[in-house]
């Protein structure tokens, strides 16, 4: 029975685009620049999901903070505590809604959790890592789990064909590694996603590396390896979204990368 209220204090949005990162051509600029901003909504979600998933309030988007810091502060005049059991609950993944009302509301405004999330139960591991790699695929946040960049190359073999290249680089020296026999063992899944100038999917693969590394060989690997990936498609606008995830320390990372194929 926790009610969390939240602000985010970084006021007014402004683009996150800076001198300082890499120039792209105008399209993939401005493409860019709306996949970091949906990016940063997306964050700032995760804040309203947990003050309207419990009833609370989510001030953002303003820099008056005094006035922020009142209303997240101020408590409900009248507060009621409600069990709900629901019928035929079922472990689908998915949110159920719920919503109060007060018959003869009289001018009084309700704040309420909006429903409730049944997670999906798996059976092993192995479909666990699946949902989650596939959850974070179609998700526009970064993550940073584990040491990875990303960094993408194209070139055209006509007017009408290109390829997209897509390179992982991974840092094996932070990696959680599982010693048995004398071996490191881990395993990475490693899943290149390409995605339209509208967001829309197109293609993707998914790659698995099994390593069985003795301490010498790690000790040569140790400045990281490198995954590549590549598409065949044509001119036009893209993104790219790539998923990492390490089977022993079930870690992942997530990273965004726009291209531009004139």
């Amino acid at each position: 029975n926790v009610m969390i209220s939240a602000l985010d204090a970084r006021g007014l949005y402004t683009s996150n685009l800076d001198i300082g990162q890499r120039s792209y051509d105008a399209n993939a600029t401005r493409i860019k620049e709306q996949y970091l901003r949906e990016s940063d909504l997306a964050q700032q979600d995760v804040l309203a999901e947990i003050a309207e998933g419990t009833g609370g309030t989510f001030f953002r988007n303003n820099n008056d903070l005094k006035e922020g810091f009142r209303r997240v502060a101020a408590a409900p005049e009248y507060l009621y505590i409600l069990g709900f059991s629901p019928q035929n609950l079922k472990f689908d993944g998915t949110f159920h809604k719920l919503k109060v009302v007060v018959k003869d509301p009289a001018g009084l405004a309700v704040q309420a959790r909006r429903g409730y999330y049944a997670p999906r139960h798996f059976s092993n591991a192995e479909e666990t890592a699946k949902a989650e790699i596939a959850d974070a695929v179609f998700s526009r946040e970064e993550m940073h789990g584990l040491p990875v960049e990303l960094h993408t190359q194209f070139f055209k073999s006509g007017e009408v064909d290109a390829k997209v290249t897509v390179l992982a680089r991974v840092d094996l020296k932070h990696m959680p590694f599982r010693k048995a026999d004398g071996r490191n063992l881990d395993d990475l899944t490693v899943v290149s996603a390409l995605f339209d100038r509208d967001g829309h999917y197109i293609t993707g693969i998914r790659k698995v590396i099994e390593m069985r590394l003795r301490d010498e060989t790690l000790a040569k690997l140790s400045s990281g390896i490198t995954v590549k990936t590549s598409f065949d498609t044509k001119p036009g606008s893209y993104f790219v979204r790539l998923v990492v995830r390490d089977a022993e320390g079930q870690l992942m990372s997530a990273e965004n990368s726009a291209v531009e194929i004139p």
